[in-house]
């Protein structure tokens, strides 16, 4: 599989945050709408991964235990606040390097209902609502990993700014989610490090037959159709995005799809995750 970067310049602010999960939803659902069947047999093998949208050039801190990083016991807490790191210190193992990235700002935007018919809030219906808005800070990147003989790249970024003009995740319909992608041509994948430890760049839904030891959080996604008789999705546990784990071969991805639809048959969940290795030393571990 193909390993590409998109720079995505946002065209105005979010009311969802871009994940791997939503981002692949809204793709699927384009090629849904031209009766494309190209990701029909993904349950079997995938044919697209899409990592989150991170700032360029950096990746999630990675999921350890905070004795890994070797930080000096008065600097912890401001540490645990560091979200990011550099890619390039991520993979020679410079785990210490950790930053707090200026990636987004997240506001809560109050609203209120309107009638449509009248145009105003209505007689004694004034509700107001408040929705949380991000608005990127720092150059953004996404990451594809993709199966070359299913899809071509240009496809990949038509279909991608297709999405960026409709507008992406809640409140599209006013405006929200509005981006741009750029295929990054300088980019030649990752440094290749001999190590078994990766960094996912997504949540994912590990397989215990495919890792030998991983430190992750878990949550909770509560996934939805784009168009079904009954609208949602089963609850589903996923590991969160900068997981790291310890696998027993050279891979580009981990992870696995299920079917978590109450009633639709070929319904599922994509659950797989872009992987990136680095430098650790286990013994360092608690």
């Amino acid at each position: 599989m193909k390993l590409v970067k998109f720079k995505i310049i946002p065209k105005s602010s979010f009311a969802s945050f871009p994940i791997a999960n939503m981002i692949f939803g809204h793709f699927a659902k384009f090629l849904y709408l031209k009766k494309d069947n190209r990701l029909d047999n993904y349950l079997q093998k995938p044919s697209i991964i899409f990592s989150d949208f991170l700032p360029e050039n950096y990746c999630y801190k990675p999921t350890l235990p905070l004795e890994s990083f070797k930080v000096n016991e008065d600097d912890k807490k401001e540490f645990r606040k560091k979200e990011f790191i550099k890619i390039s210190h991520l993979q020679d193992g410079k785990l210490n390097e950790c930053e707090k990235v200026n990636f987004f700002e997240k506001k809560q935007i109050i609203r209120n209902k309107i009638n449509r018919n009248s145009f105003t809030t209505g007689e004694n219906e004034f509700a107001p609502y408040s929705i949380n808005e991000y608005e990127f800070k720092s150059n953004v990147c996404l990451y594809v990993l993709f199966d070359e003989n299913i899809f071509k790249v240009n496809e990949i970024k038509n279909l991608l700014n297709d999405i960026g003009k409709s507008g992406f995740g809640k409140k599209s319909s006013i405006g929200k989610g509005m981006f741009k992608a750029i295929l990054d041509n300088k980019f030649n994948g990752f440094k290749d490090i001999n190590s078994n430890y990766y960094v996912t760049l997504s949540s994912s839904l590990l397989k215990k037959d495919e890792i030998k030891n991983a430190y992750y959080d878990v949550v909770t996604i509560f996934g939805k159709f784009y168009s079904a008789n009954k609208p949602f999705k089963k609850p589903t546990i996923f590991v969160k995005a900068g997981a790291v784990v310890e696998i027993k071969a050279n891979k580009q991805f981990i992870g696995k799809a299920i079917n978590n639809s109450y009633t639709e048959e070929n319904s599922f969940v994509q659950g797989y995750s872009i992987i990136m290795p680095f430098k650790f030393n286990k013994d360092t571990k608690c």
